[in-house]
Protein backbone atom coordinates (compact mmCIF):
# COMPACT_ATOMS: atom_id res chain seq x y z
CA UNK A 1 0.00 0.00 0.00
CA UNK A 2 0.86 3.48 -0.80
CA UNK A 3 1.82 5.98 1.78
CA UNK A 4 2.49 9.67 1.44
CA UNK A 5 4.46 11.53 4.26
CA UNK A 6 4.18 14.88 5.24
CA UNK A 7 7.41 17.36 5.65
CA UNK A 8 8.24 19.85 7.95
CA UNK A 9 8.17 22.53 5.55
CA UNK A 10 4.41 21.50 3.92
CA UNK A 11 3.53 21.31 6.83
CA UNK A 12 4.14 24.80 8.07
CA UNK A 13 2.44 25.63 4.39
CA UNK A 14 -0.68 23.98 6.06
CA UNK A 15 -1.00 25.89 8.89
CA UNK A 16 -1.78 28.72 7.52
CA UNK A 17 -6.33 28.06 6.52
CA UNK A 18 -7.05 26.56 3.33
CA UNK A 19 -9.90 28.54 2.93
CA UNK A 20 -12.35 30.72 5.08
CA UNK A 21 -11.86 31.31 9.10
CA UNK A 22 -14.95 31.28 10.77
CA UNK A 23 -13.62 32.47 14.60
CA UNK A 24 -15.11 30.84 17.74
CA UNK A 25 -17.87 33.74 18.67
CA UNK A 26 -21.92 33.74 18.92
CA UNK A 27 -21.88 34.45 14.92
CA UNK A 28 -20.16 31.12 14.07
CA UNK A 29 -23.48 28.89 13.83
CA UNK A 30 -25.07 32.00 11.08
CA UNK A 31 -21.68 32.62 9.51
CA UNK A 32 -21.27 28.67 9.26
CA UNK A 33 -24.34 28.44 7.12
CA UNK A 34 -24.31 31.45 5.04
CA UNK A 35 -20.88 30.10 3.39
CA UNK A 36 -22.45 26.89 2.84
CA UNK A 37 -25.88 27.26 1.70
CA UNK A 38 -25.06 27.00 -2.10
CA UNK A 39 -22.89 23.59 -1.32
CA UNK A 40 -23.72 20.67 -3.53
CA UNK A 41 -21.35 18.54 -1.11
CA UNK A 42 -20.69 19.15 2.33
CA UNK A 43 -17.91 17.55 3.92
CA UNK A 44 -16.30 17.51 7.55
CA UNK A 45 -13.03 16.43 8.70
CA UNK A 46 -12.53 16.14 12.58
CA UNK A 47 -14.51 15.08 15.49
CA UNK A 48 -15.43 18.74 16.42
CA UNK A 49 -16.50 20.15 13.67
CA UNK A 50 -18.90 16.94 12.95
CA UNK A 51 -19.98 17.66 16.56
CA UNK A 52 -20.65 21.51 15.49
CA UNK A 53 -22.57 20.57 12.62
CA UNK A 54 -24.65 18.29 13.74
CA UNK A 55 -25.52 20.94 16.93
CA UNK A 56 -26.93 22.97 13.84
CA UNK A 57 -28.64 20.40 12.88
CA UNK A 58 -26.28 20.01 9.80
CA UNK A 59 -25.75 16.55 8.84
CA UNK A 60 -22.48 16.49 6.44
CA UNK A 61 -23.10 14.39 3.46
CA UNK A 62 -19.07 12.83 4.11
CA UNK A 63 -17.63 12.96 7.73
CA UNK A 64 -13.86 11.88 8.34
CA UNK A 65 -13.32 11.68 12.18
CA UNK A 66 -10.64 9.62 14.36
CA UNK A 67 -12.94 9.80 17.80
CA UNK A 68 -9.71 12.12 19.01
CA UNK A 69 -9.72 15.85 19.77
CA UNK A 70 -5.88 17.37 19.97
CA UNK A 71 -4.70 13.63 19.75
CA UNK A 72 -6.70 12.65 23.17
CA UNK A 73 -9.20 9.98 22.87
CA UNK A 74 -13.53 10.98 22.84
CA UNK A 75 -16.85 10.13 22.20
CA UNK A 76 -17.82 9.33 18.99
CA UNK A 77 -19.96 11.94 17.58
CA UNK A 78 -23.26 10.61 17.58
CA UNK A 79 -24.27 8.11 14.48
CA UNK A 80 -25.13 10.27 11.41
CA UNK A 81 -24.34 8.45 8.74
CA UNK A 82 -26.14 5.53 6.38
CA UNK A 83 -22.71 3.98 5.29
CA UNK A 84 -19.00 3.57 7.36
CA UNK A 85 -15.78 3.00 6.11
CA UNK A 86 -12.63 2.08 8.75
CA UNK A 87 -9.39 2.97 7.46
CA UNK A 88 -5.94 3.12 8.87
CA UNK A 89 -4.34 6.33 8.41
CA UNK A 90 -1.20 7.65 10.94
CA UNK A 91 -0.40 10.96 11.96
CA UNK A 92 1.55 13.04 9.39
CA UNK A 93 0.67 10.69 6.33
CA UNK A 94 -2.24 10.13 3.57
CA UNK A 95 -2.67 6.23 2.72
CA UNK A 96 -3.47 4.93 -0.74
CA UNK A 97 -6.50 3.21 1.93
CA UNK A 98 -7.90 6.56 2.62
CA UNK A 99 -7.81 8.00 -0.57
CA UNK A 100 -9.72 4.96 -1.77
CA UNK A 101 -12.44 4.88 0.87
CA UNK A 102 -12.73 8.69 0.18
CA UNK A 103 -13.52 8.04 -3.66
CA UNK A 104 -16.09 5.13 -2.69
CA UNK A 105 -18.09 7.28 -0.14
CA UNK A 106 -18.41 9.95 -3.12
CA UNK A 107 -20.02 7.24 -4.43
CA UNK A 108 -21.56 5.74 -1.67
CA UNK A 109 -25.07 6.56 -0.25
CA UNK A 110 -25.26 9.74 2.29
CA UNK A 111 -24.63 10.40 4.65
CA UNK A 112 -21.11 8.61 5.21
CA UNK A 113 -19.01 8.40 7.70
CA UNK A 114 -15.05 7.18 7.27
CA UNK A 115 -13.38 5.84 10.81
CA UNK A 116 -9.79 6.88 10.79
CA UNK A 117 -7.72 4.84 13.16
CA UNK A 118 -4.45 6.95 13.56
CA UNK A 119 -5.25 10.65 12.52
CA UNK A 120 -7.61 12.72 10.07
CA UNK A 121 -5.85 15.98 9.57
CA UNK A 122 -4.40 15.12 6.32
CA UNK A 123 -7.37 14.30 4.64
CA UNK A 124 -8.74 17.62 4.27
CA UNK A 125 -6.56 17.72 1.40
CA UNK A 126 -7.90 14.29 -0.23
CA UNK A 127 -11.24 15.76 0.03
CA UNK A 128 -10.14 19.00 -1.77
CA UNK A 129 -9.02 17.33 -4.18
CA UNK A 130 -11.44 14.73 -4.71
CA UNK A 131 -14.47 16.26 -3.94
CA UNK A 132 -16.40 18.21 -7.52
CA UNK A 133 -16.46 22.32 -7.68
CA UNK A 134 -19.08 23.17 -5.73
CA UNK A 135 -18.38 21.59 -2.65
CA UNK A 136 -17.35 22.80 0.63
CA UNK A 137 -14.84 21.25 2.82
CA UNK A 138 -15.14 21.99 6.56
CA UNK A 139 -12.41 21.34 9.16
CA UNK A 140 -11.21 22.64 12.56
CA UNK A 141 -8.08 25.49 12.92
CA UNK A 142 -7.30 24.31 16.64
CA UNK A 143 -8.28 27.13 18.99
CA UNK A 144 -9.41 29.46 16.92
CA UNK A 145 -12.37 28.61 14.65
CA UNK A 146 -13.70 26.50 11.59
CA UNK A 147 -12.56 26.64 8.38
CA UNK A 148 -14.90 26.33 5.01
CA UNK A 149 -13.03 25.65 2.26
CA UNK A 150 -15.65 26.15 -1.15
CA UNK A 151 -13.72 23.86 -3.76
CA UNK A 152 -12.28 25.42 -6.73
CA UNK A 153 -9.50 24.92 -9.61
CA UNK A 154 -7.47 27.09 -7.68
CA UNK A 155 -7.50 25.83 -3.77
CA UNK A 156 -7.38 22.11 -5.76
CA UNK A 157 -4.70 22.89 -7.24
CA UNK A 158 -2.74 24.11 -4.51
CA UNK A 159 -3.60 20.91 -2.66
CA UNK A 160 -2.52 18.68 -5.83
CA UNK A 161 0.51 20.30 -5.65
CA UNK A 162 0.95 19.89 -1.73
CA UNK A 163 -0.10 16.53 -2.28
CA UNK A 164 2.42 15.86 -5.12
CA UNK A 165 5.17 17.17 -3.01
CA UNK A 166 4.62 14.57 -0.33
CA UNK A 167 7.86 11.69 -0.91
CA UNK A 168 6.28 8.42 -1.17
CA UNK A 169 7.18 5.82 1.44
CA UNK A 170 9.04 2.72 0.24
CA UNK A 171 8.17 0.99 3.33
CA UNK A 172 5.94 -0.26 4.47
CA UNK A 173 5.19 2.13 7.55
CA UNK A 174 1.78 0.15 8.58
CA UNK A 175 3.24 -3.05 9.31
Amino acid sequence: MHVWLLNEELAQELKKPLGLLIKNDSYKAQKVISQIKDCNLLVSVGDATLDFMLSINIVPDIQIVDVKEKRLPRKASNPAHKVEFHVSNPRGCITEESIEAFKASLCSEKPVRIFVEGEEDLLALVAIIFSPKGSCVLYGQPDEGLVVVNVEERIKAFCERIFSSMSLSKDNILS
